[in-house]
């Protein structure tokens, strides 16, 4: 067996070994906020106090939700800093899913003001959710 081989299998087993066992922490966190977009949620938190700031969670649930056209829901967001966070938006179903529609998904939090008033980002995209091209 030759050397150059031996040193792509060994570059091989590298990559594959970083891409996959390596942690990967931070990428929420350096998640580009859009201003706005299917992605991007506008609402209030309604059930704690909190500040302004940007933090990660996880979506739990979508309750409540009501309206043909534009709906109104309360999704829930599991988060370190103040546990379960009821989040009420409202957003038009048919090209913006829920945050909770698919399953828990990884979320951004961006509080606004001590109000309770956030942007909640998805970081998964369902941009074309709902689109025919």
């Amino acid at each position: 067996m030759s050397i150059g081989i031996i040193v792509l299998l060994l570059g091989l087993v590298v990559f594959l070994g970083y891409k996959l066992y390596v942690p990967q922490t931070g990428q929420a966190t350096n998640y580009e906020i859009p201003s706005s977009g299917v992605n991007v949620f506008e609402g209030r938190i309604t059930n704690a106090q909190v500040s302004p700031g940007r933090i990660e969670g996880t979506s739990a649930y979508d309750r409540n939700c009501i309206g043909d056209i534009i709906t109104e829901c309360d999704g829930g967001i599991k988060t370190e800093e103040y546990g379960l966070l009821n989040f009420h938006y409202s957003h038009e179903m048919s090209t913006q899913p829920c945050i909770h529609m698919f399953g828990p998904e990884k979320m951004i939090v961006e509080i606004l003001d001590s109000s309770g008033n956030a942007k909640v980002i998805r970081t998964q995209d369902f941009s074309m959710v709902g689109h025919h091209g």
